[in-house]
């Protein structure tokens, strides 16, 4: 039985773990949970499931990590809290299933140096990232010619570029497809979201920037592409469900029949693919950039980011000033290479107060 320790068991991703676990009883032992502040949650899970170690907070992340006995860390709780404990695991010689975006995005480069170092696997859970994971399978790193991200199409992208600066938080959480907090949903309107994707590509597939390419896809069955040099285009399709790619990140590098999750029927279903709209929508760009400069720049991009959604949501800036403040806030960054994780936290910090004081000239 592979031994799991599950950080964030009471979010989204965590409760879905859980739903696999008991849909495969004789393959998984629960061996560790964390919940930051769902301690009645927690308490009805330990109750089931009967983990050697639980943990509340940010504080008791690495010891569920370390005291667990874990074979699989399954890294879902929210932002930065997730490094560590991530560093943690993979220093102690344990595969991680990751879900928490802010670690690739803010420190990809270190993440993945550790764990080449200590030769563990970092199974992504993140839809897009499980695609390419997948995908890549089909061949040799030397083989591949691009890595095609896709995105969804949804009711801000279909607005005229001059109704962008009046869009509201009701607008935006107005979605058909993947449901997801107001953070995460306000960063796939301003297509943050996908530059954050594109740093994390970057990072865990070890591919040059010039490589990683992204294309609309309204349909949300393909859900990323990788081209090879024969030309050949390999696919992940099916239905926009969380649980099949948290089952294939627990069974890695099997396959199992799904229990709990639907197929798709692709009969009389139809795939377009389109030109990315990086004129209307410029955090589309900023990713780019970002990898591009390296260093702390990535992780001045996310914590100018996470000040300006801040802002919108307190109605202090327009939807289109989102972007605006990020790429000022780069733009003033002096990068460092090679930041230590002190370096990388100092730098995100830095983006935070620097993306307030622009903000605080625009209100």
């Amino acid at each position: 039985m592979k031994k799991i320790a599950v950080l964030g068991s009471t979010g989204t991703i965590g409760r879905g773990v859980l739903d696999i676990v008991r849909a495969f009883p004789n393959d998984f032992n629960i061996v560790g949970l964390s919940t930051n502040t769902n301690v009645a949650l927690l308490k009805e899970q330990t109750a089931e499931f009967k983990p050697k170690v639980t943990g509340t907070g940010e504080k008791d992340l690495t010891k569920v990590v370390t005291t667990s006995g874990a074979d699989l860390v399954v890294v879902a709780v929210v932002g930065l809290s997730g490094l560590l404990p991530t560093l943690t695991a993979i220093r102690s010689g344990k595969d991680v299933a990751i879900a928490t975006k802010e670690v690739l995005v803010v420190a990809g480069e270190l993440v993945m140096k550790e764990a080449k170092k200590y030769k563990v696997t970092i199974i992504p859970i993140d839809s897009e990232h499980s695609a390419l994971f997948q995908c890549l399978r089909s061949g040799e790193k030397k083989e591949v010619k691009k890595l095609i991200l896709t995105m969804g199409k949804g009711l801000i992208a279909k607005m005229k570029k001059d109704e962008l600066s009046s869009v509201t938080l009701e607008q935006i959480t107005n979605r058909q497809v993947w449901k997801m907090g107001d953070k995460i949903t306000i960063d796939s309107a301003t297509c943050l979201n996908k530059s954050f994707e594109v740093i994390e590509a970057r990072w865990l597939f070890d591919i040059e920037p010039t490589k990683i390419h992204i294309v609309v896809h309204p349909e949300y069955i393909c859900h990323s592409m990788v081209e090879f040099i024969d030309g050949s285009i390999i696919s992940e399709m099916g239905t926009p469900d969380m649980k099949r790619y948290v089952q294939y990140a627990l069974f890695y590098p099997e396959r199992r029949k799904m229990r709990i999750t639907q197929g798709i029927d692709i009969i009389n279903k139809t795939l377009s693919f389109e030109e990315p709209p990086y004129d209307k929508f410029p955090g589309l760009q900023l990713g780019f950039d970002a990898i591009k400069h390296g260093g702390t720049m990535p992780a001045v991009l996310h914590g100018a980011d996470e000040l300006a959604i801040e802002a919108f949501l307190a109605k202090k800036i327009s939807f289109t000033d989102i972007p605006l403040v990020i790429k000022k806030t780069m733009k003033a960054h002096r990068v460092i290479n090679d930041p230590s994780l002190e370096g990388i936290i100092s730098a995100e910090k830095w983006g935070q107060e620097y993306a307030r004081k622009i903000i605080n000239k625009i209100v």
